[in-house]
Parts: C-alpha cells; sequence; structure tokens
C-alpha cells in the first residue's frame, strides 16, 4: 500500500499564483514577486493601463519553469499542469494561452538577488514600467 504525501498548495501563495494569469493590481503583484523572491532569480512583470500580471522565469524552458511553479507552491511538481511561452531572449515564463497572448503595454524581466519586500518589489515594478497614461 502506498502512502499519499500529496500536500495542498499554500492557499496564499495559490491566490498569488493567480496574479500570473489575471490582470491584478500593483499591490498583489508587489506581494508575489516578493514571495518569489525569496527562491527565484528571474521574474516577468507586465502592465496594461493600470493592472498587472507577472510570471516566474527561467532560461531552462518548460520543465523547469514546471519545478519553480511548484515549488512556489509547495507543491510536488508531479501534480501540476503550466501551460506557458518563450520570450525573444528564450525566457520561459507561465502563459494561461500561448495561442492567444494578450499583449501588454509595457513588460520587463526583473533581475533578483536574494528576498525583497512586498514595497520593494512595488517599487521596482513601477520603476521599471512606467504609469498608465492618464486620459482627460
Amino acid at each position: 500500500m502506498t502512502e499519499n504525501k500529496s500536500v495542498l498548495a499554500d492557499p496564499e501563495r495559490v491566490d498569488m499564483f493567480q496574479s500570473t494569469r489575471t490582470w491584478s493590481t500593483l499591490t498583489l503583484v508587489g506581494e508575489a514577486v516578493a514571495a518569489a523572491s525569496e527562491t527565484e532569480q528571474i521574474v516577468y512583470v507586465e502592465r496594461r493601463g493600470d493592472e498587472y500580471r507577472w510570471s516566474l522565469g527561467t532560461k531552462g524552458g518548460a520543465y523547469p519553469l514546471l519545478r519553480i511553479s511548484a515549488r512556489f507552491l509547495g507543491v510536488d511538481h508531479q501534480g501540476i499542469v503550466i501551460r506557458f511561452r518563450t520570450l525573444s531572449d528564450g525566457t520561459a515564463i507561465l502563459c494561461e494561452d500561448p495561442a492567444n497572448i494578450d499583449v501588454p503595454d509595457r513588460w520587463v524581466l526583473l533581475m533578483l538577488s536574494g528576498g525583497i519586500t512586498a514595497a520593494s518589489a512595488a517599487w521596482r515594478i513601477r520603476s521599471s514600467l512606467g504609469a498608465a497614461e492618464q486620459s482627460g
């Protein structure tokens, strides 16, 4: 008899991971990037208007992206499925529908070197992507 050693993902991390697929606030994406900075070195962030999304990133392709996504969620990599696309520089990022990319206004790859706070992450994101154009 085999013992099921699967562990449910941390609900807070699952909420953060949702902002890889849905346009979210800078605050939420900043929190997710800060959490990712604990173990990851490359994070992709994009902006559309005043909404943001993020992704883990790796130059290694699909399998390493799967592994780091599972690590972020705190689950076994064999228990999840991801979709991804590859940027022109070879960085693989999470992508809900690679055949139908929702093009952002701006995007950036952030290179991280250790844990940062959510406020610092939000500042780096806003500094890198600028503010949304205001009409009026």
